[in-house]
């Protein structure tokens, strides 16, 4: 009994994680075939290492709901129910300030570096019939046959990028150090997750840590910018790519984005709401060509949504011409 037992464990198959090399099969969202090689995700040290100094200096906050950084009594909102949504009612007048002022937040989560650094290596190919790294990348790609993107909607070094509810500020740090974009901002709404974010930024760029070059402290300091506000009032987003985690937010919140996000001239939109909520809200002219899974650092699995502006869209015909 003890050596089939032993048998098995020997033989069972490896825990996938974000640093081992994933055989395409168990990759998820990503191209799959049972005589597909293995995929090895490289992610830079230095990310990897910015990850887990953010981990360290944040533990006893992640966990914690955001009731415990206000004044005052604290009262349970009800399950389901996301701090951003009573934030949306009370921006929008329709809810009493005092009532939702220190009721907290049970939605909070974060993605894993694996998860963003696929989603960065498929943007870098967005407009690409066969991206370069095919079996690295999301596999429902859905453009018009008759329509070409823009190279334009490709994430590189002229693009800029905005994380809308960006949390202790990894994924924008993330697209400064890896995806090297001109420009990464981050706007925070919980004060206490925005004073760490920046905390850490000016820790990392300032403090004397071995894994930070000289090359990562410049793009942090130069690059990098995390601020502390509501991004339903931020105005117009004048950004080339959006990304939203945006689970958990409230139908409020999502129409008041909605609104901003029509007016904004970005060129890509990354959501975890599917196109007929945001059609329904409002935000039209968007055209959905790939989604993929993220995997959180709990464990859970959610289905990341691309969406393009369909200015982005060029005409097979014109294109060749």
């Amino acid at each position: 009994m003890l050596r089939s037992r032993k048998r098995a464990r020997i033989n069972d198959p490896p825990p996938v994680t974000d640093y081992a090399v994933i055989p395409a099969k168990v990759a998820g969202s990503f191209r799959s075939s049972s005589t597909s090689p293995p995929v090895a995700l490289h992610i830079e040290p230095v990310v990897k290492s910015v990850y887990r100094f953010i981990d360290k200096k944040t533990f006893l906050d992640w966990g914690l709901t955001s009731d415990w950084h206000v004044d005052g009594p604290r009262k349970r909102r009800t399950p389901g129910v996301s701090e951003s949504a009573d934030h949306a009612l009370v921006a929008s007048g329709k809810g009493n300030g005092t009532k939702h002022k220190n009721a907290c937040s049970e939605g909070y989560g974060e993605m894993t570096e694996g998860s963003i650094e696929r989603l960065f290596l498929f943007l870098k190919t967005l407009c690409a019939s066969q991206p370069a790294a095919a079996d690295s990348v999301p596999s429902r790609v859905r453009s018009p046959s008759e329509y070409r993107l823009d190279d334009s909607v490709n994430m590189s070094t002229a693009s800029t990028f905005i994380d809308i509810g960006s949390g202790y500020g990894k994924v924008v740090m993330h697209a400064a150090l890896s995806a090297k974009v001109a420009k990464a901002v981050g706007i925070e709404y919980v004060a206490s997750r925005a004073a760490m974010a920046i905390s850490s930024k000016n820790d990392l760029v300032h403090g004397k840590h071995v894994f930070m070059t000289k090359c990562a402290r410049c793009a942090l300091r130069d690059v990098c910018d995390l601020e502390h506000g509501d991004a339903t009032k931020y105005g117009t987003f004048n950004f080339s790519h959006v990304y939203i985690y945006d689970k958990v937010f409230s139908v409020s919140t999502l129409q008041l984005l909605a609104i901003q996000l029509a007016k904004s001239p970005f060129k890509v939109l990354v959501s975890y709401q599917r196109i007929e909520t945001w059609r329904r809200l409002g935000l039209n002219h968007i055209v959905e060509v790939a989604a993929t899974r993220m995997r959180t650092t709990g464990g859970q699995t959610f289905k990341a949504y691309i969406f393009v502006k369909q200015t982005q869209f060029m005409i097979a015909e014109e294109f060749s011409s």
